[in-house]
């Protein structure tokens, strides 16, 4: 294929396109983080809605139905890993780890009694596209940036109405109040078990959209066991990445998006680079990440500490 207008625009569609599945997971994270939960489970709850999403597809057969089915698989999952973390104050890496093996084997077990010789689903356009008048029309990025998934739209409202929230909001200073300071938030008279029940909920809520998001738009409704592929770790490395601030959640997600489509349209693209190291890209992200949140004063005070009045910390 030769290098071309078209080429790149078929390029930044891909890469946008590729990247909204993290960028929901990591939105959700960002709020959770921001609360003190530290999410682990996120992988898990990502698989759950995309399975969900399968399910739902399944006995609905349409895609729409399909989208809401795994949003509310996502809550589900993601209000019985609260119950664990939040409520009975469970250690919350421990919890996750458990719950993304718990995830696995519950997903590949539901697929192989509920999925197994599933009906062919019929159009996906009503999930998959949606151009927007006129603006689709101009050269390069009318392709790329407004013949979109109406899901892709969403991710970017989200990204700008959790802006606005930590920004302009009191809702948004009592969650990065119970992130900073619990027991100074409950002191203050707040309820910091009901903040961050909610920052987990919603949490849920982006992940189970960012897995049924996998299985419907990016894999024509088609579910495999452990889809996600490692997207919910790498989603809290862009978290902690971008240091809890949407918008850098946004570009950091844009920019690895970009980096696997490379992996299938670098050579179209005139760029020679081996598609194991782009592959291997992300991961150093991630380690880079972890580097980050080391440093002292970096993350959140209280995050991944369980609340306990009257405990002291």
């Amino acid at each position: 294929m030769e290098f071309n207008t078209v080429t790149l625009a078929l390029f930044l569609a891909g890469g946008l396109r590729l990247c909204v599945p993290v960028l929901l997971a990591a939105l959700g994270e960002t709020v959770s983080e921001r609360a003190g939960l530290f999410t682990i489970g996120l992988e898990g709850l990502m698989l759950f809605g995309a399975c969900a999403s399968a399910v739902g597809l399944a006995l609905s057969g349409s895609p729409v139905v399909a989208l809401f089915a795994g949003v509310l698989g996502g809550l589900l999952a993601a209000a019985i890993l609260a119950l664990g973390t939040v409520l009975a104050r469970a250690n919350q890496i421990v919890m996750g780890i458990g719950f993304n093996l718990f995830a696995i084997g519950a997903t590949s077990l539901i697929r192989q009694l509920w999925l197994s010789g599933a009906p062919a689903a019929g159009s996906m356009r009503s999930v998959s596209m949606l151009k927007l008048p006129w603006l689709a029309d101009l050269p390069v990025v009318g392709r790329a940036l407004f013949s979109q998934s109406p899901v892709f739209y969403l991710a970017l409202l989200v990204t700008l109405g959790l802006w606005w929230l930590f920004r302009a909001t009191r809702l948004g200073l009592l969650l990065r109040a119970v992130g900073e300071n619990a027991l100074a938030a409950d002191a203050a008279g707040h309820s910091v078990l009901r903040l961050r029940l909610g920052a987990a909920i919603f949490t849920g809520l982006m992940a189970g959209l960012g897995g049924a998001y996998l299985c419907i738009v990016a894999s024509g409704g088609t579910f495999v066991d452990n889809m996600t592929s490692g997207r919910g770790y790498l989603a809290i490395a862009i978290t902690i990445f971008a240091r809890w601030m949407p918008l850098r959640v946004l570009l950091v997600a844009v920019l690895l998006g970009l980096l696997e489509a490379l992996q299938f349209q670098g050579q179209y693209l005139g760029i020679n680079i081996s598609p194991s190291l782009l592959m291997a890209i992300p991961f150093v992200v991630a380690l880079l990440a972890w580097i980050m949140m080391g440093r002292a004063g970096a993350a959140p005070n209280d995050l991944g500490r369980p609340f306990l009045r009257g405990s002291g910390r």
